[in-house]
């Protein structure tokens, strides 16, 4: 039985992250690998605007102070990046832990995750498990606005793949199963949630190359739905912002790019978060 805890790990090891030994580590088999995508420098449309959020309110039936969090659009000028092209997978987390000796993650039931399971996004990682990947790996986790530009271009539009929602282009909750104010319930995985992510004929996350049509501007892929994303900024001290929606988001509106409903405590792991990772263009 495991004994390492993630604090202990982290005490232990985390000089030698910092050193940068494990870098180098796509040679490990299912570890990182280079399909990352191109960010070209320049300006975008970031957020909502006021109009834009009275029309999303009425339309969806929310009161307006959701939406406020997004409000005003403004144009946020970035340096070029890399991105990754998908979520990182429970195979790819599985050789990160397999390589420096982190705890694996304890929904899998044992040391490796269940192997219809591999090429899903890897869950419940808080926001240190996927800064502890991302060093290893040679990233780090993208800022808020470098996700949302990867997700949805420079031209302001509402979802990935363009202004009305394609309800095949994601993986969300269309059955609206789990709904609270559009969002997933908070229910923990004893009462029946790790059931669901280890048998793939319930609602689910899904392979992350599953949904081509969900494809961002640049060609990034999941930007909206399966797994809700972790950023490196956030609304506060101890929180995130956490980008995207998930596979238990129930309401298209809240799968947009721009929607920061989700965001929260950055020690919170669950079962729809997962992240991806960026680095710099030298």
């Amino acid at each position: 039985m495991w004994k390492c805890t993630r604090r202990s790990w982290l005490i232990g090891a985390g000089a030698g992250i910092a050193a940068g030994a494990w870098n180098g580590a796509g040679a490990v088999e299912g570890g990182p690998t280079d399909d990352m995508v191109e960010i070209p420098a320049g300006p975008f449309l970031m957020g909502t605007t006021a109009g834009q959020a009275a029309e999303l309110a009425g339309k969806h039936g929310y009161h307006v102070s959701w939406f406020s969090g997004e409000v005003p659009q403004r144009k946020v000028k970035l340096s070029a990046f890399k991105i990754d092209r998908y979520p990182v997978t429970n195979r790819q987390y599985h050789a990160f832990c397999t390589a420096t000796g982190y705890p694996p993650q304890t929904h899998w039931q044992g040391s490796a995750p269940p192997d219809v399971l591999l090429d899903h996004p890897v869950v419940f990682v808080n926001k240190a498990d996927a800064e502890a990947y991302a060093q290893w790996a040679g990233k780090r986790l993208p800022t808020e606005a470098e996700w949302e530009k990867a997700a949805r271009g420079d031209d302001g539009r509402i979802y990935p793949w363009g202004n009305e929602f394609n309800s095949d282009a994601c993986q969300w909750d269309p059955r609206g199963a789990y709904p609270f104010n559009g969002q997933p319930e908070m229910i923990p995985p004893q009462n029946g949630r790790m059931a669901m992510l280890l048998n793939p004929g319930d609602l689910n996350t899904s392979p992350v190359a599953a949904h081509p049509a969900g494809a961002s501007p640049y060609g990034v892929m999941d930007m909206a739905g399966n797994v809700a994303e972790w950023c490196s900024d956030g609304p506060g001290p101890g929180s995130a912002f956490i980008k995207g929606g998930c596979w238990l988001t129930a309401d298209p509106v809240n799968l947009r790019p721009a929607a920061r409903n989700m965001s929260g405590f950055a020690n919170n792991p669950s079962a729809f978060y997962g992240f991806r990772c960026v680095k710099e263009i030298a």
